[in-house]
């Protein structure tokens, strides 16, 4: 992912992925336990301000000129990382 149009859009697309998913484990949530409502919708919380934050960050990477877009990736790619960790821990979660 090293051209600027290309990162952005593939990074579009996982927010809108992520967002999906997201709107499926809390469908199933209704079905869950209290306590385990509890902390889906912690983890779930958590998840959505994650998810704001990369829009956020991926709008001014799309304003950014050339070498501040380079800059921006390195920080991009860190809040990709949590992002999608975050997905994993409440997918395993939600499957047991």
């Amino acid at each position: 992912m090293t051209d600027q149009t290309d990162y952005f859009a593939q990074a579009k697309a996982q927010i809108e992925s992520w967002t999906a998913e997201m709107k499926k484990v809390q469908e199933q949530m209704m079905s869950a336990g209290a306590e385990s409502q509890d902390q889906l919708k912690k983890q779930m919380d958590s998840m959505m301000e994650q998810r704001k934050e990369m829009e956020a960050q991926l709008e001014s990477l799309g304003k950014a000129n050339m070498d501040a877009w380079k800059d921006m990736q390195a920080g991009m790619e860190k809040a990709w990382a949590a992002m999608q960790k975050s997905m994993e821990d409440a997918m395993k979660r939600y499957n047991k």
